[in-house]
């Protein structure tokens, strides 16, 4: 039974040598690396762009080795109007000293990756080391590196020749190679800037125009300035309404009996007596009202 098994294994191997040698097998017609030194961030962005020929059988999956400290921020396929779409991938996972991620490849498009590396600070002086692997063989390998603002010195290993561009702008092409599978190709770059200038610094959003009073949902102050002082005078006359009518619930009359009646107890002191007659003086009498004899507590 074990013999049958391996013999149907040996044999499905024989007739799809495809599945086990898909990965290897598969070439790269072309392949477009772009270096952009410190371009939106002080850092090395490396983009990527790749095509398979029409020929190779789909969907196929490509992976990729990247540095370890890179970080990649997207990988997309080129649609028919020109923009990118976001792609399928896996990854990405550290891979020994390397991180790799897996691209499915499922129509004869430009794909493209793009990640951030880190550049080698030195005073002044930037070093930047950009190795491909070799994982496929390439028909056209094409390398193209950007020089940054306000560079001082500029050189590369192998040297590039450099070629202007309509922005001003300067790229440094190594021209098309062809490279076997497990062939690798290096650049190192170094530089020197005295200024951090970006060659692209991020900006905020910007409105399409000028910004004024006429501009259509902006409320302006002016406009607004006799609404607010109507709504707060509103706001003042019925919370003064509210509280007088609030005071005027609180039994004020009875207080101010018991507050007259008090006044008039402090300023007679202690009850008086008719010292003849013993009859109660009321407050503020100077004689007795039965008898008419002086009080007493008036004489003291």
């Amino acid at each position: 039974m074990r013999k049958l098994s391996l013999i149907l294994l040996l044999g499905m191997m024989f007739a799809f040598p495809s599945l086990a040698s898909a990965q290897t097998d598969t070439t790269i017609s072309k392949m477009t690396v772009q270096l952009w030194p410190e371009y939106d961030q002080p850092s090395m962005l490396v983009i990527a762009d790749f095509q398979l020929s029409d020929a190779t059988p789909l969907p196929v999956d490509l992976t990729f080795r990247i540095p370890l400290e890179a970080n990649l921020i997207a990988v997309a396929s080129l649609n028919g109007d020109g923009s990118f779409l976001n792609a399928l991938f896996d990854g990405p996972k550290q891979d020994g000293e390397w991180q790799s991620f897996t691209v499915t490849i499922s129509q004869t498009s430009v794909y493209r990756f793009e990640y951030y590396q880190p550049l080698t600070f030195n005073g002044n002086q930037r070093l930047f080391s950009y190795l491909w692997d070799g994982a496929y063989a390439v028909d056209a390998f094409n390398l193209l590196v950007l020089e940054p603002k306000d560079v001082t010195a500029f050189s590369m290993a192998p040297e590039y020749k450099s070629i202007a561009q309509e922005n001003g702008s300067n790229y440094y092409d190594s021209g098309a190679v062809k490279l076997a599978a497990g062939e690798q190709f290096a650049l190192n770059v170094e530089y020197e800037k005295t200024t951090n200038v970006l060659a692209a610094p991020p900006q905020g959003v910007q409105p399409s125009a000028p910004v004024d009073e006429n501009t259509p949902g902006r409320v302006s102050l002016n406009n607004s300035l006799p609404y607010i002082i109507g709504g707060l005078g509103f706001v003042m006359i019925v919370g003064g309404i509210a509280y007088y009518w609030q005071a005027g619930r609180k039994p004020g009359g009875k207080s101010r009996h018991r507050s007259r009646a008090s006044l008039e107890s402090d300023e007679s002191g202690e009850e008086a007596y008719c010292p003849q007659c013993g009859t109660r003086a009321k407050p503020g009498d100077r004689f007795c009202r039965t008898c008419g004899a002086r009080l007493r507590h008036q004489e003291e």
